[in-house]
């Protein structure tokens, strides 16, 4: 793989009692897609760039989880790349001390094929 390359897929894992949305880049266009991650649940993601945005402006009743946790003023989560920046860093958080998203290598499970690479938890602290 090219160094340059962006890697548009990666494994998430929503390690958390909260529905959290994820907003990612769609192939040839500017405009963002917004899917629902339900708690526990884990799926491979896609965005053209490489880069997601993590939000709770969920509907209704998924809303309502977030504000009986307390989390009521939380909208914008923070954003995670699947390539690290300079710095090292592939997650910017608004809320750090709430919450945790990790980035780890998947060296067992790398799909070449499809550019699927590394796996990233979300997940809130204690």
């Amino acid at each position: 793989m090219n160094l340059n390359e962006t890697i548009k897929y990666i494994n998430f894992h929503n390690d958390s009692e909260l529905p959290l949305n994820i907003d990612s880049w769609i192939d040839g266009s500017n405009v963002l897609q917004t899917i629902t991650v339900e708690p526990r649940e884990k799926l491979i993601i896609h965005s053209s760039e490489g880069e997601w945005h993590l939000q709770s402006m969920l509907q209704s009743e998924k809303r309502e989880i977030w504000r009986q946790k307390g989390l009521d003023q939380v909208l914008t989560i923070g954003k995670f790349r699947s390539k690290p920046c300079y710095l090292g860093n592939y997650v910017w958080l608004d809320y750090s001390s709430l919450f945790e998203c990790v980035y780890s290598e998947v060296l067992d499970d790398v799909d070449t094929e499809n550019n699927i690479r590394g796996l990233m938890t979300f997940s809130v602290k204690n």
